[in-house]
């Protein structure tokens, strides 16, 4: 009985232990994958100042936020300055973390347009290569029993609900030296990774970049005529470099953001 209570008063102080660890490195652990994972994803810089949840609710706030403009564009795509994230704390060790919100509120976001693509474009294909290049690598390591590396490369997300709300969105075309402010309305995607018990992270990311440049490129073309007369202020040229800008748009270039400029900005034929 004696060894019986020894054994048992060990595991408790083992679990309770590992619960005080858990705690006081979760918010270390999300900032590290952060800023580590977050850079491979999008091949631009990202950073996470810090992140402040609580393992017993799973609200939590993460601060300083941002994203980096791909190679061959300025200042950055994204930033914000705090987010509410909500964590199931019971699925953290899963394979399949779920997070029932992510609501960020009051985004800067920078939609930037040159010759021949945009900053949005190149990131969704950054992210679809990684995305695709991760996949692979799940779909191996289970093809070879590789337990510890099937852990690794397979570990998804469910995201129940994203909101984002009061977005400041920028239009900015360096060509043109144009800077101009568009409205973007509030977004919302749901149950991301419900139906297929759950999507890689960088799946998952992907698709809220895709509905983000989709949204940004509608608000774009509803705002074409204050464009257009802003672009003619420019100069007398300036709506023939528009012209040329928006019809020589790269393979690379979203078709659908393509069509919508143009046919937004079709004054200048």
């Amino acid at each position: 009985m004696k060894k019986w209570l020894i054994a048992l008063t060990t595991l408790v102080v083992l679990l309770v232990a590992g619960v005080a660890i858990l705690f006081f490195s979760l918010n270390s652990l999300v900032e590290k994958a952060v800023n580590t994972e977050g850079p491979k994803i999008t091949q631009t810089a990202v950073h996470l100042d810090n992140a402040d949840i609580s393992l017993f609710s799973g609200t939590g706030l993460f601060n300083g936020f941002t994203v980096g403009n791909p190679a061959g564009f300025t200042g950055h795509a994204a930033s914000v300055k705090s987010m509410v994230v909500q964590v199931d704390t019971a699925t953290v060790l899963d394979e399949t973390i779920v997070i029932p919100l992510i609501d960020i509120d009051g985004p800067e976001l920078v939609y930037e347009l040159s010759r021949e693509t945009s900053n949005f474009d190149v990131l969704m294909q950054n992210i679809k290569n990684y995305a695709e290049s991760h996949e692979k690598k799940s779909e191996n390591a289970a093809s070879h029993s590789d337990a510890a590396d099937s852990d690794k490369a397979g570990k998804k997300v469910i995201i129940d609900e994203l909101i984002i709300r009061n977005a400041k969105a920028t239009l900015r075309v360096p060509l043109l030296r144009l800077s101009v402010n568009v409205p973007l309305p509030e977004i919302r995607l749901k149950d991301i990774g419900r139906d297929s018990s759950g999507v890689s992270v960088a799946h998952s990311v992907l698709l809220i970049v895709r509905e983000v440049a989709g949204k940004l490129a509608e608000a774009t073309a509803t705002q074409s005529k204050n464009l257009s007369s802003t672009l003619l202020k420019e100069g007398e040229n300036a709506g023939e470099k528009a012209k040329t800008l928006l019809e020589e748009g790269g393979k690379n270039a979203g078709d659908k953001a393509r069509t919508l400029l143009k046919d937004g900005l079709g004054l200048f034929k």
